[in-house]
C-alpha cells in the first residue's frame, strides 16, 4: 500500500502536468479556430474581398457640382436638396428626388487601423506587437489589408503572431464594414484617386466609397443612395462621383456651392484611365 499510493499520486501528477502542457500548446490555436468560426457565422460578409471594378461607364445626366472641405465632385442629379451638417468634416445631402449623399472628410488621415489603435476605449497598449508595420503604411494599404482579410487567411495552427493579427483584423472587419459589403467590394484606380467601392448598386440602394487621393494620401468617405425602391442607384451614377472627384487645395471652406451642370465633364478621365 505504501508503494501504490505514491505511485498513484505520481501518475495523477504526470497526467495533470501533461494536460496542462497540452492545453498551453493547443489552447490558443483552438481558441483562434473557434472564434474565427464564430465571427464567420455571425457576419458571413467577412468572406468578401475586393475585386477590380470593370464598369467605368459614366452617367451623362444633368448634374450638380459640389464642394466641401477642400474637395470637389459632381453628382448626376439636379433639383433642390436639403443640407445638414457642414462642420467637423461631415455633411449630409437629401435631394427632393429621393437621392441621398453623406460626405465625410476625416481630420486624421493616418488610416483606419491607426485610428483604431489610437482609440483609448480599446486599451491597445502595444499595437505594434499585434499589427506589425501595418499602422505605418498608407491609409490605402491599411484599408486594403482589412478588406482582404477572410477566415481562410487565418491559420490557427500556424505562426501565432500572424494568426492573432489576422483574427483581430477579421474582428474589426466584421464590426466596421458597411452592410453593403455583402453584395461586393470593388477597387478602382483613376488618375488622381484610387480606393474601394463597398456595395453593388445593382443589388443595393446604397454604395460606400472610400476615396484616397494619390498625391496627398488623404482620404474621404462618400455614402450615396436612395431612400426608396422607386429611385434606383446605378454604377454609372457612382462613377460620375468617382471620376469627377478631386482635391482643391485653394478651397478648404466647409460650405457647399452647388451649380447645375447639364453635361458630364469627366469622360476625359476615363479616356486617360
Amino acid at each position: 500500500m505504501w508503494r501504490r499510493v505514491p505511485c498513484a499520486f505520481l501518475r495523477v501528477g504526470m497526467l495533470i502536468g501533461g494536460l496542462t502542457i497540452l492545453l498551453a500548446l493547443l489552447g490558443p490555436p483552438l481558441a483562434i479556430f473557434f472564434v474565427t468560426r464564430s465571427i464567420a457565422k455571425r457576419a458571413p460578409y467577412v468572406w468578401v474581398t475586393q475585386r477590380p471594378l470593370v464598369n467605368y461607364d459614366v452617367s451623362a445626366a444633368p448634374g450638380t457640382k459640389l464642394s466641401y472641405f477642400g474637395y470637389k465632385f459632381e453628382v448626376p442629379w439636379i433639383g433642390d436638396f436639403k443640407e445638414r451638417g457642414g462642420q467637423n468634416g461631415i455633411v449630409e445631402l437629401k435631394f427632393d428626388s429621393g437621392r441621398t449623399l453623406l460626405f465625410i472628410a476625416p481630420k486624421n488621415h493616418a488610416g483606419l487601423l491607426s485610428e483604431i489603435v489610437d482609440d483609448p476605449s480599446l486599451h491597445m497598449k502595444n499595437p505594434q506587437s499585434v499589427f506589425g508595420d501595418l499602422t505605418t503604411r498608407s491609409p490605402y494599404d491599411q484599408y486594403a489589408a482589412l478588406l482582404n482579410t477572410t477566415p481562410s487567411s487565418i491559420h490557427a495552427f500556424g505562426p501565432r503572431a500572424e494568426a492573432a493579427r489576422n483574427q483581430l483584423l477579421l474582428m474589426f472587419k466584421s464590426t466596421t464594414s458597411a452592410p453593403m459589403l455583402r453584395t461586393g467590394a470593388f477597387s478602382f484606380d483613376l488618375p488622381e484617386t484610387h480606393g474601394f467601392q463597398i456595395g453593388d448598386p445593382g443589388k443595393e440602394r446604397r454604395a460606400q466609397l472610400e476615396v484616397f487621393v494619390k498625391e496627398s494620401g488623404n482620404w474621404v468617405e462618400i455614402i450615396c443612395g436612395t431612400k426608396n425602391e422607386s429611385v434606383k442607384l446605378t454604377q454609372p451614377e457612382v462613377n460620375r462621383i468617382l471620376t469627377s472627384f478631386h482635391a482643391d487645395e485653394k478651397d478648404s471652406s466647409a460650405s457647399a456651392r452647388p451649380s447645375a451642370s447639364a453635361t458630364a465633364s469627366t469622360s476625359h478621365l476615363l479616356a486617360a484611365h
